[in-house]
C-alpha cells in the first residue's frame, strides 16, 4: 500500500538528470535509451523494474527477459490465484459437453431465454477467466517480455472467441498453443496453433474434407500467419495447401471416433484434435513451385508447415511484424533484413530474432515513439499507479479495454488488432482515455474489491474492505503520502512528465485528479 515502507530507488535530485535516470546507490545508470527499451519490453515499467535493470545492467536484464520461465516469474499470491481458476483444471471438451447438455435441457423445457442464459454464462465464465489469468500475468510477471509476446502471438494467430466451440477452448488455446512457444521456434508455434481445435473451428478447417475443400484456413495461414500477402504464392498454392490440410479436425463427443479399418494406422488423436485420414485428400502435388509427395497420413501437414516456416518470405514477414510491435510503426528494411537473417540461421528461433532486434546499437538508432494501444495503455497505467499492489477484480480492466475497442478475444477477423499509431490515435480514443483515466485513478474503481464479494457491482456507497479503506486514507488530501509524494511515481517521472503537466498538477487539489492527469499526459500516451 502507499502507506507501507517503500524502497526509494531513485534520488529525487537525479530523476531528470541530463545523463539519464539513476537508481540510488546503484552502479549502472538508466539512460533515456535504456528507458525506451524497458518500456517496449514491458507493459510499462514499475519502480521495481528500474531497480532490477539498474542492478543487472542492460545485457543481463535483457537476456533474462529472452528466456521463457512460465509462472515462475509470478509472486506466490498470483500463482495461487491462477491455480484456483476453473480453466486451470477443466478439460475443455468435457466443459463443452456439459454446456451442450445444459442447452439441450433448456431447449426441452421450451425456454429460449434459459438457453440464452446457459450459453451466455458458460461462455462468459470461460473468457473472463482467460482474461483474468492473462491480466494477472501481464501486471505482475517479472519476465514481462514473455507476457507481451503472449499478447503479440495470440493477436498474430487471432481467434474470435464467440464462434462454435471457441469460447470454451480459447483459454486452452492461449495456454497450450501460444504461451509455451512465444520465445521458441516459430515452426513449433505454427504447428501448435494449426492442431488446436479452436483454430480448426475458427478458420473452418474442421469442415475441410476430401471432395468438399474449404480454402479459408489454407489462405489465411499463408497470408496472415507465415509468408504474407505479397510473397508470391498463388491461388493454386492455396488450393494445394487446403488439400494437404484436409482431415485435420476436432472431436468433442464422449464416445470413440468411428474409424475406417483400412486407414486405422493413419488416425491421430491428441486431446480433442483429430487427424482423420478418411477425410484427407492425399495425392502428389506442386506446392510453392516444388513437387510435394502425397501421403494418407498426418506427415503431409507436418511437411507443409515446415516448408512454410522455412520460407525466406516468412522470415521477413515475421521479422517485420515483430519490429513493428517493438521498434517503430515503419521499421527500416535494414533492421528487418538483419532479423530475417537471424531467423533463417537459427531455424526460426524467436528469442534469437528478438536478441538481434534489441541489440543496443541497432535498437537505439532506429527506435521511434509509438502510440500505446489500449492494452498497453491500461496495463501501464495500473503498473504505474499501483506497482505491486495486487488487483483483486479484473472486470473493470476488461471493461476499460473493451471500451477502448480492443476487447480481448473479440476481434472478429483473423488479422488481429492493429499495432500502429494510425490504428489508435484518434479523437474518440483520446476522449475515452481521458474518461477512463479518472476511473483508473479513483480509489473507488473496484480494482481492489474482490469480484465475488458482492461489492464489485455496486456503483456507489460501497463498503470498502480494510485494505481499500487504508489505501483511500493514504491518498487523501491530508495524508502524508499523496500520489505525487510517493517514491514510486517520482521514480517513474520520466515516462509521464510533459512540459504542460506541472502547472496543471499545481492547480489540481485532489490527489486522484492529479494521478488521472499523469496517465492522461501526452508523454504517457506514447512509449
Amino acid at each position: 500500500m502507499w502507506t507501507s515502507p517503500l524502497k526509494t530507488i531513485l534520488s529525487a535530485a537525479g530523476l531528470l538528470a541530463a545523463c539519464g535516470v539513476f537508481t540510488a546507490g546503484a552502479a549502472t545508470p538508466i539512460s533515456a535509451a535504456d528507458l525506451r527499451l524497458i518500456q517496449r519490453v514491458t507493459f510499462g515499467p514499475t519502480a521495481e523494474t528500474l531497480q532490477t535493470f539498474s542492478r543487472e545492467g542492460r545485457h543481463k536484464w535483457l537476456e533474462s527477459q529472452l528466456h521463457y520461465v512460465g509462472d515462475q516469474c509470478l509472486p506466490a499470491e498470483i500463482r495461487n490465484r491462477i491455480e484456483k481458476l476453473d480453466i486451470e483444471h477443466d478439460n475443455p471438451a468435457a466443459v463443452w459437453r456439459a454446456r451442450q447438455a445444459a442447452l439441450k435441457e433448456a431447449r426441452e423445457q421450451g425456454s429460449q431465454q434459459a438457453r440464452m442464459a446457459v450459453r451466455r454464462e458458460y461462455d462468459r465464465q470461460s473468457l473472463a477467466q482467460a482474461f483474468e489469468r492473462r491480466t494477472l500475468r501481464a501486471l505482475y510477471c517479472s519476465n514481462q517480455l514473455q507476457e507481451k509476446l503472449v499478447w503479440f502471438w495470440y493477436n498474430h494467430f487471432n481467434i474470435y472467441g464467440h464462434k462454435g466451440i471457441t469460447p470454451i477452448f480459447v483459454p486452452d488455446y492461449e495456454e497450450q498453443a501460444i504461451r509455451p512457444h512465444v520465445l521458441g521456434r516459430f515452426q513449433d508455434l505454427l504447428m501448435a496453433t494449426l492442431t488446436h481445435p479452436a483454430m480448426l473451428e475458427y478458420l473452418d478447417n474442421a469442415r475441410n474434407i476430401k471432395g468438399k475443400p474449404n480454402e479459408n484456413y489454407g489462405r489465411e495461414i499463408m497470408e496472415l500467419h507465415t509468408m504474407g500477402v505479397d510473397s508470391g504464392y498463388t491461388q493454386n498454392d492455396v488450393q494445394e495447401l487446403a488439400a494437404i490440410l484436409s482431415g485435420a479436425r476436432f472431436y468433442v463427443k464422449d464416445k470413440p471416433l468411428k474409424q475406417v479399418r483400412r486407414l486405422s494406422a493413419y488416425y491421430l488423436e491428441h486431446g480433442a484434435f483429430i487427424f482423420d485420414p478418411a477425410r484427407h485428400d492425399a495425392g502428389d502435388r506442386i506446392f510453392l513451385g516444388k513437387p510435394f509427395k502425397g501421403s494418407p497420413g498426418f506427415d503431409e501437414i507436418e511437411r507443409a508447415a515446415a516448408i512454410l516456416a522455412h520460407q525466406p518470405a516468412t522470415a521477413r514477414f515475421i521479422s517485420r511484424k515483430l519490429a513493428t510491435y517493438f521498434l517503430s510503426d515503419d521499421p527500416p528494411k535494414a533492421v528487418v533484413d538483419q532479423m530475417a537473417q537471424t531467423y533463417m540461421k537459427t531455424d526460426g528461433e524467436i528469442a534469437s530474432v528478438l536478441r538481434t532486434l534489441f541489440e543496443s546499437k541497432l535498437f537505439d538508432a532506429n527506435v521511434k515513439p509509438k502510440f500505446k494501444d489500449p492494452v498497453q495503455y491500461i496495463y501501464s497505467s495500473i503498473r504505474l499507479l499501483y506497482g505491486d499492489r495486487v488487483v483483486r477484480n479484473t472486470a473493470p480492466i476488461q471493461r476499460w479495454i473493451k471500451g477502448l475497442a480492443e476487447a480481448p478475444y473479440e476481434h472478429l477477423t483473423p488479422e488481429g488488432y492493429g499495432m500502429t499509431r494510425g490504428d489508435w490515435a484518434n479523437a474518440d480514443q483520446l476522449a475515452k482515455r481521458l474518461g477512463y483515466a479518472g476511473q483508473l485513478a479513483s480509489p473507488r474503481n473496484k480494482l481492489f474489491t474482490p469480484a465475488d464479494s458482492g461489492l464489485a457491482s455496486r456503483e456507489s456507497n460501497i463498503a470498502l474492505d480494510p485494505a481499500s479503506a487504508a489505501y483511500l486514507e493514504s491518498i487523501s488530501e491530508n495524508s502524508a503520502h499523496s500520489y505525487l509524494d510517493n517514491a514510486r511515481l517520482q521514480a517513474l517521472k520520466p515516462i509521464y512528465e510533459s512540459p504542460n503537466l506541472p502547472p496543471l498538477l499545481n492547480k489540481t487539489p485532489q490527489a486522484a485528479q492529479k494521478a488521472a492527469l499523469i496517465i492522461s499526459s501526452p508523454t504517457f500516451m506514447e512509449y
